[in-house]
């Protein structure tokens, strides 16, 4: 199984179980086979530890939430990715006999509503006694612009501080020996994303525009219900979603009402449709992440954007997004 070049981690190195040995290399070999050669994966977001050497193993079903399990356990536990590097966390699904695979791992972290093989590994996991944590409980969904009951909830810094929450709570039951570094941790990590929210806030303020448009799937609804930005896609909710001839029309309408000078796109998919629009309307191109891909390099569209595969939920805003948003909302300071 391949290193992550960045970060010196691969799979193999970092599943362990405490329970049997051989129950971790059976883990380890039915991964290699269903997930592929690249997942990005690490463990200790706060702190470090031997690579493979914790007690516990945690699976975690896209980036965002992976990155919220590594902040919360630190030390303590080994938190894998599924969704292998240069994947859409949206878009990917698992090989057959990965979640039969994952009945060995101590916990799995995911989110409801997301991705339907996500729910249904959850029910099998439980089942078969693994610490399944919803990180949305408690969480309410709302009907966005675009999506009834829209669940993208991880953009939105400060809804996230209750996933991080969840998570503390779920991880301190399959090891409530360091439950207070596990609740500690937390209040660290959710001090970080309420600074990331007080940063997001500041750029609205100086805005001289309201309105952005992105040329991919909209996952960015929750940004409208927490910061108030009207947010215009060709595209629906889902990567999988097309365009329509008309859709193209309205979206060229509204640029031109609003003299909007960028189109956004989202760094995990193709970005023909973003640059056709901003081709049409003389726009400049920028990157925006819903924190669902990992990148080593440059996304497809290079914009100059350099990403890591071990980025953090943290490193998505603040490297991509709130600088992106910053110049299309016309909010840059003097």
């Amino acid at each position: 199984m391949k290193t992550d070049s960045k970060t010196g981690r691969s799979v193999s190195s970092n599943l362990t179980r405490r329970k049997a040995l051989a129950g971790a290399g059976g883990l380890v070999a039915g991964l290699a086979g269903c997930i592929g050669d690249d997942p990005q994966n690490g463990n200790g977001g706060n702190g470090g530890g031997d690579e493979g050497d914790s007690e516990f193993t945690v699976f975690a079903t896209m980036p965002a939430v992976w990155d919220f399990v590594r902040q919360v356990a630190g030390e303590h536990m080994d938190v894998i990715d599924l969704v292998p590097v240069g994947e859409h966390g949206h878009d990917w699904n698992p090989e057959p006999g990965t979640v039969e695979d994952l009945d060995r791992a101590d916990g799995f972290v995911y989110l409801r509503d997301f991705s339907s093989w996500q729910d249904d590994a959850a029910e099998q996991l439980e089942d078969e006694g693994v610490v399944v944590i919803e990180a949305s409980e408690g969480i309410e969904f709302f009907d966005s612009p675009t999506e009834d009951n829209d669940e993208h909830w991880w953009m939105d810094p400060i809804e996230c501080q209750n996933g991080v929450r969840n998570i503390a709570d779920g991880i301190s039951e399959i090891d409530p020996d360091h439950a207070d570094d596990y609740e500690a941790n937390a209040e660290r990590f959710n001090e970080e994303l309420q600074a990331v929210h007080e940063e997001f806030e500041a750029i609205v303020e100086r805005a001289q525009l309201n309105e952005i448009v992105v040329g991919t799937h909209d996952s960015f609804q929750w940004w409208n219900r927490r910061y108030g930005i009207d947010i215009y896609s060709p595209v629906g909710t889902s990567p999988d979603d097309a365009a329509s001839p008309q859709d193209v029309q309205e979206i060229e309408e509204l640029i031109e009402e609003f003299d909007i000078g960028h189109v956004l796109y989202d760094v995990g998919e193709p970005a023909t449709l973003a640059e056709d629009l901003a081709n049409e309307v003389d726009a400049e191109i920028l990157p925006l992440s819903p924190v669902e891909t990992q990148i080593d390099g440059s996304p497809d569209l290079d914009t100059g954007l350099r990403m890591e595969s071990d980025w953090g939920y943290v490193d998505h805003f603040r490297e991509i997004n709130l600088p992106s948003l910053e110049t299309a909302l016309q909010a840059e300071e003097n």
